[in-house]
């Protein structure tokens, strides 16, 4: 298969997919290397198809016509306090799209996150304990912003409302 042929199948592979799909889990179905996949993901972004990597793997973004909103978020004291945060979410139906803070020097950075299942929760919290990265709300004493997403307009209210009874919106 040709590399225009290649991208198109791996395209399609990742359109059709209900999940995020790895790079090498792609790779072995292309038949192909890892880099090649990731050169192939950069050549379909260059196109404007939003194609985004996540811990989870690579998906479209904001392919299934959700709708989305962003909400301000107070920074946690702890660990208990950010797994009550995503769990409020999704627990009410929504996915945690990513976490964006507003660095005083480096203006705002974002982080795809793409939190909605218990498992995903524990897997992101797991990786806190490791200390395997830090979280993009530590940088700043500023709040944090997340895009939620949900299949309806009402789910995002109650979401809203749920976080708001607990402290956990910021104005």
């Amino acid at each position: 298969m040709n590399p225009s042929e290649r991208k198109d199948k791996l395209l399609k592979l990742i359109e059709e997919s209900t999940k995020p799909i790895k790079g090498n889990e792609l790779a072995e179905k292309l038949n192909v290397s890892r880099q090649i996949i990731v050169q192939d993901i950069a050549l379909i972004r260059a196109t404007g198809k939003d194609v985004v990597a996540t811990p989870q793997g690579y998906m479209i973004y904001n392919q299934n016509n959700k709708i989305e909103k962003k909400i301000k978020c107070k920074n946690h004291k702890n660990n208990e306090e950010l797994f009550d945060e995503l769990k409020s979410i999704i627990d009410m139906g929504g996915t945690v799209k990513d976490v964006i803070v507003s660095h005083p020097i480096y203006g705002e950075i974002k982080a795809e996150l793409n939190i909605s299942s218990l498992r995903d929760i524990n897997d992101f919290m797991n990786k806190i304990k490791k200390d395997e990265f830090k979280q993009l709300s530590s940088l700043t004493k500023y709040n944090h912003t997340h895009t939620i997403e949900a299949s309806k307009n009402e789910i995002l209210d109650e979401i809203i409302e749920i976080l708001g009874e607990k402290g956990i919106i910021s104005n």
